[in-house]
């Protein structure tokens, strides 16, 4: 493997790995997640099943995606057309998640995070793919 092919291997795992541990939240007890949603400053976590619900659900969405970075980054090469399709869908999921955050009020740090971070590393991913292909 050529050592530019290694970046994005390492990135993608890197990713992957990260987004693998929202699995804990699949499994936390309700009162782990509303400690978590008082940690990070939101209040009471709601009590309403469908709050559960939802941090449930999008937290198996991603950690689903990180398996499937780790997946792909095993062979970049059969894997070009998928990786670059999901750079793509990581960059656009960060711009939405951006107006998201500011139309539901989320905090500054908070929007200043999250889709930022998600446009930056499919930047990145994206950037590394057409580096080792070039």
């Amino acid at each position: 493997m050529l050592n530019r092919q290694r970046y994005l291997v390492w990135l993608l795992r890197g990713i992957g790995l990260l987004d693998l541990l929202a699995i804990m939240a699949v499994v936390a007890p309700r009162t782990g997640i509303a400690f978590s949603h008082q940690l990070l400053g939101f209040g009471e976590f709601p009590h309403e099943p469908i709050a559960g619900y939802l941090a449930r659900s999008i937290s198996i969405w991603y950690a689903s995606y990180g398996l499937l970075l780790w997946f792909v980054s095993y062979d970049i090469n059969h894997n070009s057309r998928l990786i670059t399709c999901l750079a793509w869908m990581m960059m656009v999921q960060g711009v939405i998640v951006s107006g998201i955050d500011l139309a539901e009020g989320m905090p500054l740090w908070w929007t200043g995070l999250e889709g930022p971070c998600s446009l930056g590393l499919g930047l990145g991913i994206l950037s590394l793919h057409d580096w080792t292909r070039g």
